[in-house]
């Protein structure tokens, strides 16, 4: 017995012993792996932020280094990352060999609050499940009517009246940034959840829940600037500093979003609305699964248009012979009134003969991409992150 209790006990001692060791031999590996020692220029610049002397945000620094790479690509030692603008790597990461970069679990941590298990914030089956249901949602006629219909109204019974009334007075200087996220937001809301917040009213009053999303947007990317996921994740646990404005800003979101689900569970009929939320709970009971689904459309559906349309009147004030290319273009196609004032909204048969139109919308988004990158792991390197850019803007 004696003897079994020693065995018992070496065993045990070996065991705990490896396992310790083992650990360590894990962290060693990650630790050099990371190199968070390194002294190139790009890891001192960036963790000194000595690059923002220069450039207003990262995505700027890493398009100036991008530049001055004969391959497209820079390695980040310090957090690990390649960053590539290559289209050959491109090509091989998002299409040839998509299903060996996925997001990965360091990406859907830093998001998961604010989209939880979202499109944007999944791999495999459930990304796979996602795209195809919002295809499918997306690509009818029904749908798509819905949209303009969302639209049309929103330019012409608030956008072209506030930019008039901003014309009257041409001291007063207009943020087309705020309002095109202001417009965009109202339409992703009506889209989405079939709730107006009113962001583009004549008064620009401020909405409650528009602050509480970008907050949250705003907060869950600023976990990435971090030298490491433990900084933000001790502000997590102790509930202190921006993580506190997050947990609070997400609580709102959350509130919002299940009131609204609660609202279309007792209407029932989800198949006579048309609304995103409505035609998606016809076919999912789960309502975190819904609130994380539409959270998804919210993000995507704001500041990737606001930031199209910013960049795209930019490059038109720039360029006034596309200005008024575009304006003939719209005359022939769509016509004038008897008065000779122009139409302000195209129908879906009148978009598709704007040929110069579309090209330009192309030539703006490849300039200033509303998204301007996309990251990824490769699984058979899961210590590397590897960030696509796609910003090839002018100099």
């Amino acid at each position: 017995m004696v003897a079994l209790d020693s065995i018992g006990s070496a065993f045990c001692l070996f065991f705990f012993s490896f396992t310790a060791l083992f650990s360590l031999f894990s962290v060693l590996v990650f630790i050099f792996r990371i190199r968070p020692w390194c002294n190139c220029d790009v890891c001192r610049s960036f963790l000194t932020s000595s690059w923002s002397k220069d450039f207003d945000n990262l995505c700027d620094w890493y398009t100036h280094l991008l530049r001055k790479s004969p391959t497209g690509t820079i390695h980040l030692h310090v957090l690990g990352n390649i960053i590539t603008a290559d289209p050959e790597n491109v090509e091989h990461i998002l299409k040839t060999k998509f299903h060996n970069y996925p997001k990965g679990k360091p990406f859907t941590t830093i998001l998961g609050d604010l989209l939880g298990r979202g499109i944007f914030n999944v791999d495999g089956d459930a990304w796979l499940f996602q795209r195809k249901m919002a295809s499918l949602e997306l690509g009818s006629i029904s749908v798509r009517s819905y949209a303009l219909e969302i639209v049309s109204s929103e330019i012409q019974s608030r956008l072209i009246p506030l930019l008039a009334s901003f014309a009257e007075d041409r001291n007063d200087a207009v943020d087309l940034q705020d309002l095109f996220r202001r417009f965009s937001f109202d339409n992703i809301c009506k889209f989405s959840f079939g709730l107006d917040p009113g962001c583009l009213q004549l008064s620009l009053p401020i909405s409650d829940f528009s602050v509480a999303f970008d907050t949250a947007s705003k907060l869950s990317a600023g976990r990435a600037m971090t030298s490491s996921p433990i900084v933000w994740k001790i502000k997590r646990f102790f509930n202190i500093g921006s993580e506190r404005q997050l947990r609070d800003a997400v609580k709102m979101v959350d509130s919002l979003a299940k009131s609204m689900i609660e609202q279309r569970r007792e209407m029932g009929n989800f198949s006579t609305q048309k609304d995103l939320l409505s035609r998606f709970m016809a076919n999912i009971d789960d309502d975190q699964y819904l609130r994380d689904i539409v959270v998804s459309f919210l993000l995507a559906g704001r500041d990737t248009i606001a930031s199209g349309l910013t960049s795209l009147f930019y490059l038109l004030s720039q360029h006034p012979e596309v200005k008024r290319a575009i304006l003939e273009e719209s005359d022939r196609v769509m016509g004038r009134s008897g008065s000779g004032s122009r139409s302000c909204c195209a129908s879906f048969e009148q978009m598709r003969e704007m040929h110069y139109l579309h090209a330009v919308i192309y030539e703006t988004m490849r300039l200033y991409p509303p998204i301007q990158f996309d990251p990824s792991i490769a699984k058979t390197m899961m210590c590397c992150q590897m960030v696509l850019l796609y910003r090839v803007g002018p100099e």
